[in-house]
Parts: structure tokens; sequence; C-alpha cells
């Protein structure tokens, strides 16, 4: 089947012969010298290099020049020439010609390459704009394949995601997931002249995000640097949807837990006035006097444990203000030999089942702190230890002093916390899969300590080791004025 690219050929090259024969009866008839003649087919070869191209006019050039040998030179209306000039000044004129089309034909070239990428850079910019305007509250994979598909008039337009693995077409040649599936494990522009189409990974940042395939329409070519620039833009887009998902969930999730906060707040405060009731009627049972030895035990597991209510109380009511800024840090000297000798017992439950060894450091040495708060966040270290550690295992209660803070730690044996869950454990409500059925919990202990701890600029972190155990660390820098 004969192509609509060589039937426009073969049209042009008649054509020319047509002209080329109405240029020759014309000077014939007039008794042109060769010299006009030859004028008049270069005016006439030139056109054609530049409008049709170098094919045409190398076929017109060959016809000028036979033409211009059988009519016009001597002797005339014979292929043979007297002179051996005329055949050097026909090659010559050969020569000239098809040097003179090349170069048109060079220079209609880039002129169609210029233009092209003028409309290509034309349609990169209509797109752009129109990226400003896609709709953030719908999925922005079909609406980016229909517009490019219209901006460009690509037959087909296919989106690979790879975050949500979707495909997102528009067009008419159907592009199957597997294929595109395929493409992104690729990771390289892949193009398929025999199916006309483009592929090309989606990447931002060297963040792999899907995969672009794009297949030209009838009347404008897509080129592989404008199928680049289209995949850049692509590539933006879903990173601009990706950032306002983000965001988006952040917002949603702040105003949940503002939600949870006013919750928890409410609830401490309304467990409290019940739990002093309850305390106030276990201690009256026991100023009474009158009870058996079996009630006296079982009053004081009730004393036990509302004290223990009291204290997760304390803890919910002050992480619900600690999230809400609302906690004011009095900071003064503390002594922190003083300090740790502290009765810990009446703050960690449990910690009676394990002996307590501190390690202080000098007597002079201090620490600017809130002494309240220093002291429930250290008792959260301590509770947390105490519920992990081997029974009736020490636990070991140290503070030493560095160039530019205190650091106070709680080490404990029989527990062991995996590296990537060492930022995840101070997170509210998180609990290790490893450990959460080895001891109750609410998972908000960690949480109030790492927030009174940065409420005094300072910060948390943690070790640990299969064989020795658990360390958790608080470091307060030597400071003591409030940093605004």
């Amino acid at each position: 089947m004969v192509s609509a690219l060589a039937v426009k050929r073969l049209l042009r090259i008649l054509a020319s012969t047509c002209m080329i024969a109405a240029i020759t009866w014309i000077a014939y008839i007039l008794h042109a010298k060769a010299f006009i003649a030859g004028f008049l087919y270069l005016l006439l070869v030139l056109p054609i290099a530049f409008l049709w191209g170098f094919v045409e006019a190398t076929i017109a050039s060959i016809l000028a020049v036979s033409c211009l040998d059988y009519f016009f030179t001597q002797p005339l209306l014979n292929f043979y020439m007297s002179d051996p000039q005329d055949l050097f000044a026909l090659a010559a004129f050969e020569t000239v010609v098809l040097f003179i089309s090349r170069l048109a034909a060079r220079l209609r070239r880039q002129a169609l390459e210029t233009a092209e990428h003028q409309a290509s850079a034309a349609r990169l910019y209509a797109m752009s704009k129109e990226l400003l305007f896609i709709d953030r509250g719908e999925p922005v994979g079909p609406q980016l394949a229909l517009l490019i598909a219209d901006v460009f008039d690509a037959a087909t337009v296919a989106i690979w995601n790879a975050q949500s693995a979707k495909l997102d077409a528009a067009g008419t040649q159907g592009i199957t997931e597997d294929e595109m599936r395929a493409a992104h494990l690729r990771e390289s522009p892949q193009d398929d002249h025999k199916s006309g189409k483009l592929l090309r990974p989606l990447s931002l940042r060297s963040r792999r995000l899907g995969t672009l395939c794009l297949v030209s329409g009838p009347n404008n070519r897509i080129d592989g640097r404008s199928a680049d620039a289209i995949a850049s833009l692509a590539a933006i887009a879903m990173e601009r949807e990706r950032a306002f998902l983000a965001e988006s969930s952040a917002e949603a999730s702040r105003q949940s837990e503002q939600l949870r906060s006013a919750v928890l707040d409410g609830l401490a405060h309304a467990f409290k006035t019940p739990l002093a009731t309850i305390q106030a009627a276990s201690s009256g049972l026991v100023e009474i006097g009158r009870l058996s030895a079996v009630e006296e035990e079982l009053v004081a597991a009730i004393q036990t444990e509302t004290q223990h209510l009291t204290d997760l109380t304390t803890q919910a009511l002050q992480t619900a203000r600690l999230e809400d800024k609302q906690l004011k840090v009095n900071k003064e000297r503390i002594l922190v030999e003083t300090f740790l000798h502290t009765d810990w017992s009446q703050f960690a439950h449990g910690l009676k089942g394990h002996p307590l060894k501190i390690e202080a450091p000098d007597k002079g040495c201090s620490v600017w702190a809130d002494p309240r708060l220093l002291q429930m966040a250290l008792s959260q270290f301590l509770d947390n230890a105490s519920k992990y550690a081997e029974p009736a295992s020490p636990i070991r209660l140290c503070a030493a002093v560095t160039d530019s803070e205190t650091v106070f730690s709680v080490h404990n044996r029989g527990s062991y916390i995996f590296p990537e869950e060492g930022e995840k454990i101070f997170q509210r409500f998180y609990r290790s899969p490893d450990s959460r059925y080895r001891a109750p919990g609410t998972g908000i202990g960690l949480t109030v300590a790492k927030q009174i701890v940065e409420a005094h600029l300072g910060h948390v972190w943690m070790e640990s080791d299969v064989h020795s155990g658990t360390t958790f660390y608080m470091g307060l820098p030597h400071i003591h004025r409030e940093v605004r």
C-alpha cells in the first residue's frame, strides 16, 4: 500500500517536471541563451528546495541540467557538447544547485523544528497554567490525563500512580495496568516507534511517583523532549496532590488530637471526685479500728489501687495540659543529689518489687527545672522500667553532668526495644507489639515524660541491648531563664 507521503512526493515531482518543461518551452521559443535559461532554472529550483525539500529539488535540478544541455548548448537538440567549457559550466551549475538545495532543505527543516518547538513550548505553558486550576478536592490522575490529552492532542494518555497502584487513562488506545506496572519497574524512558508509545518515569527529587505513557494524535506529534517536559509537569502535579493530602490529614489529625485532649481533660476531672470519695471512705474505715485482719488487708488493697487510679488520672490531666500548651514550667535551682534520693515508690507504681540503686553526682551539682514536673517525668521512666524488668532485678537511677547538660537515666534488665521503635515508643498511645501483653499500660507515660523534658528545652532518647537491658535518658540544658 502506497503511503500518503510517497503520493505527495510523486505529485510534487510531476509538478516540478511540468514547470521545468514550461520554462524550457518558453526559453526555447524566445531563443534564450544558455545563461538566461540556467538562471530561470535556478529561480525555479530554489523555491522547490525551500518549500518541498531536497529530494524534489535534486530531481528538478537534474531535469533542468538535462534540458539545458539538450536545448541550449551546442550542438542543439543533442546531449553531446562540442565545447568542453559547456560541460564544466553545466557541472558547476548542478553543483551550485545541489549545494543551495541542500542548504535550503536544512534551513527548511530547522524552521519546521523551530516552529514545532515553539508550538510545544506554548502547549507546555498552557498545561502549566491549567495545572493551577486542577480541582484539589478530586483525584488528580483522571484530571491530569484529560488535560494532557486535550492540550497536546494526544490519542492516548495513561498515568500509573505507584503510591495508590492505580491507572488513569484518557484516549482511544487501551493501555493495561500490567504494561504500565512493567514500565514502572524498568525505571527508564522508552520510545516504541512501532506503536507510537512514549513511556516516561514520573519522579521528583529521586523519588519514583509512577509512569506516564503518551501516544501522539494525528494532528500533533509529541517528540521525546516534549514527553520529558510533560512528565516533569505531571510529577509536580502528583507531588502537589500528595502534599495537599498530607496537609489535610495533618489538619484532621490536629483537630482530632484537640478533641481527644479535651475529652481526656474532662474525664480526668470527672474521675477526681469519686476517687477522692473512695480514698476518704477507705481511710475512714481504717480510722474506726474495728476491722478484722482480712478486712484491713482488703481496705489496704482498695487504698493502693485508688492511689494508682489517682496517679493515672493526674497523668492524663497533665497530658491534656501539655498538649494544649497550658502547662507552666516554674523553674528553680534543684540539688541533684538531694532530688535523686526522693522516695520514688510513692510515685512509680510497682517499684517496691525492685531494688532501686541511685548514682548521684557531686553534692554541689544542681539543675534548673520544675521539681514537680521533673519528678513526674522521672517517675514515668521508673514506672516503665519496673513493668518490664526481670522480677526482683535492680533498677538503676543515675544522673551525670556534662559541659552542656545534666543527664538523668533509668536502666533496667530484662527488656529489649528494637532500634526501629526508638522514636515510636515516645509517641502517645504507642505500645510495642512485643511488650503490650507483658504488662498493663496506657501508652501515654513516656509521652508525658517527653513533653515535660521538651518544655524544659531538653530531649529524651533510649538505648537498648538484648543482653544488658534498656536505658531511658533525659537531658536538661544548663540554663535557668525561659527562652522567648
